[in-house]
């Protein structure tokens, strides 16, 4: 769906803006996903664990609306959202105040100029470590195998293990996938899927 003029988006915003994450201190326990697109996982996910606390991000604001729509439709109570880059926001994080992070099929960046903008850059996992409990994981997918390699070898030097690897995911057995938009679409192409755990060490 496309927004046709801003005066129309800003309308659409205004009404979910009980969803947008306020002040004061965060609930726990919180699992965040970065980038979260039009919100299709993020919302699914908040549904089936309303014993969780949920956190969306995403910078794209013709796009949030979309996911924050679903989540005022479904009356989700466990799920806020934020506008904005994930870098700057950060803060509002405190140390050790997050369990899980999501990351899926986030924007590859493959010219390496652009390397650091990559969200399994270094400079991105020490912001994650920081935020990240002591058992805290970042659970990782894309469709992109050359940005799943680079992220095999960052999270090592970042002070994170990884584990549950798989380069197709679809074919792996794995259970309680719950599925993005963008994975559906690569699904139906016959791309593979990729998966990891990434957990603080």
């Amino acid at each position: 769906m496309r927004m046709r003029t801003r005066g129309h988006l800003d309308e659409r915003l205004e009404g979910c803006r009980q969803l947008f994450l306020g002040d004061g201190p965060l609930p726990s326990p919180l699992h965040i996903e970065i980038g979260c697109g039009k919100g299709d996982f993020i919302n699914q996910t908040a549904r089936l664990h309303p014993e969780l606390w949920y956190i969306a991000v995403e910078r794209v604001s013709n796009v949030i609306v979309l996911a924050m729509e679903k989540a005022k439709a479904a009356e989700l109570t466990n799920l806020k959202f934020i506008l904005g880059d994930f870098a700057a926001n950060a803060e509002r994080f405190p140390d050790g105040s997050v369990d899980r992070i999501y990351l899926n099929f986030s924007d590859p960046w493959p010219k390496n100029g652009y390397a650091k903008r990559r969200l399994t850059h270094g400079r991105f996992l020490e912001l994650y470590k920081r935020i990240l409990s002591d058992k805290g994981e970042i659970h990782f997918k894309t469709d992109n195998r050359e940005l799943f390699e680079f992220s095999l070898e960052t999270f090592p030097k970042n002070g994170f293990t990884t584990g549950e690897v798989t380069f197709d995911l679809h074919n792996s057995g794995f259970e309680g996938n719950i599925m993005t938009e963008y994975e559906r679409r690569f699904s139906e192409m016959g791309t593979p899927i990729c998966r990891l755990v990434a957990k603080k060490v």
